[in-house]
Order: C-alpha cells, then sequence, then structure tokens
C-alpha cells in the first residue's frame, strides 16, 4: 500500500537539509508529545506499527503540511479516541478548555 507517507526517492522534494546545531525538539509540546507516545507504546496501549499505521492515514495535504511530531501527535490523538482510552467527547472538552486557556495568554 502506498500513502503520501512513502516519499522516500520521490523526486521534486529537494534534499534534506540538515543543521547539526539544531535542537532535538523545537518546542516544549514536541518533546511532551515524544515522551507520552514513548510512554504509552512501553505500557503497551498501542505499538509501533499501530502508530505508524495511524500516519499513514493522515489526509495527504495535511501530512505534507504538518511537522515531524505534528504527525506523532495526531497518531497520539487518533490512537487514544479509537482504543477508547479516552472519548471523543472527553478529547473535545479538553481541547475547548486549552482553547481558552490559550487566549488568556
Amino acid at each position: 500500500m502506498h500513502s503520501i507517507a512513502d516519499m522516500g526517492g520521490m523526486q521534486g522534494f529537494g534534499p534534506v537539509v540538515r543543521n547539526d546545531d539544531e535542537p532535538l525538539f523545537k518546542a516544549e509540546w514536541e518533546e511532551t508529545t515524544f515522551a507520552v507516545n514513548l510512554l504509552l507504546l512501553a505500557a503497551g496501549c498501542f505499538n509501533i506499527d499501530e502508530s505508524r499505521h495511524s500516519m499513514e492515514r493522515m489526509a495527504p495535504l495535511e501530512y505534507l503540511k504538518t511537522s515531524y511530531f505534528e504527525h506523532w501527535l495526531h497518531s497520539l490523538e487518533d490512537l487514544l479516541i479509537a482504543k477508547g482510552i479516552v472519548t471523543r467527547e472527553e478529547y473535545d472538552a479538553r481541547l475547548a478548555q486549552l482553547a481558552v486557556k490559550g487566549s488568556d495568554l
């Protein structure tokens, strides 16, 4: 199966530019997303294949417009809901709380 994530070897995307001084995480939320994913993987809530498959099911335009750790966040959110660890209602309520909190900043 081919998805938007299967871009290896495709032409037209330009070279991957690496900066050896670039930090691993550019923002705290990236580090948190990575840590939560690792903890849930270790706890057996889902496996790495499920995580990758979730990322590969992202809409192609969304996949191309988002960063590496946004792919991880998408997968985390998707699997937490799909596995029943949180409900869609709990997820939506938490997003609403964060939106209100963010507007206070």
